[in-house]
């Protein structure tokens, strides 16, 4: 799911997300772009940390349109989502429409459910974005989805910071003004990686994982952690 290039211009392209007032975890997952037919798409999570499909979350494909990675992602969520236990896959349920707030407007998805399944997957288009949504625990009838062009307040791996912030400036955000600090951002994340790999590397030559930190080392970590986190 990472990126397959940097963007030069996603046109009317605009990521689509679930609305700020989302209570848990907001991340990016990943991105891909093909430089010859200049097709995009970003996959982000709603929902734990730790990535807990069975408590509730939403993830949210945006792809430009014509992009045929929304029909993948499709058959992929109704795969996951919709088909019972383990063997033979079943054949996905009918589907039925919903309406879905986007932008403030209302916008009409197909939805696939599979019977007391509480998990279901959706797909519509938000003005030139194709979607796809796949959740459980809420009903996506709930959903408020916006169009975002800055990506920053996503959580993302070291790996894929550089991604998500070509997404962004692809899509006409405007990171000159916090360009500087992003990059500080970064810098101290891949610092502190280095700092913890570097303590973790002393600790098996002097005792192994099992050797307790003092002092200075363990306040390091400790920073560490913390612009990691």
């Amino acid at each position: 799911m990472n990126d397959q290039g940097t963007p030069a211009s996603a046109g009317d392209f605009r990521v689509v997300a679930v609305d700020a007032d989302w209570p848990e975890s907001r991340q990016f997952m990943g991105s891909g772009h093909n430089q010859v037919t200049g097709d995009i798409h970003v996959f982000l999570w709603f929902g734990s940390a730790s990535y807990d499909s069975q408590a509730e979350h939403v993830t949210v494909l945006s792809a430009s349109s014509g992009n045929a990675r929304a029909g993948e992602a499709l058959e992929d969520a109704l795969d996951d989502y919709c088909h019972l236990g383990e063997g033979l896959p079943v054949s996905p349920p009918v589907s039925e429409p919903v309406t879905i707030s986007a932008d403030g407007k209302p916008v009409t998805f197909e939805v696939w459910r599979n019977g007391s399944n509480p998990h279901w997957v959706a797909r519509g288009r938000v003005e030139n974005t194709e979607v796809v949504l796949s959740g459980s625990e809420i009903e996506p009838g709930e959903l408020r989805l916006v169009c975002v062009n800055d990506l920053a307040a996503y959580s993302a791996p070291i790996a894929f910071l550089p991604a998500r912030e070509a997404i962004s400036a692809a899509m006409g955000s405007d990171l000159r003004a916090a360009g500087s600090s992003r990059q500080w951002q970064v810098q101290d994340a891949d610092t502190a990686l280095r700092a913890v790999r570097d303590i973790a590397a002393r600790g098996a030559a002097l005792g192994g994982p099992s050797r307790e930190l003092h002092g200075e080392e363990a306040d390091t970590v400790m920073r560490a952690l913390r612009n990691l986190a």
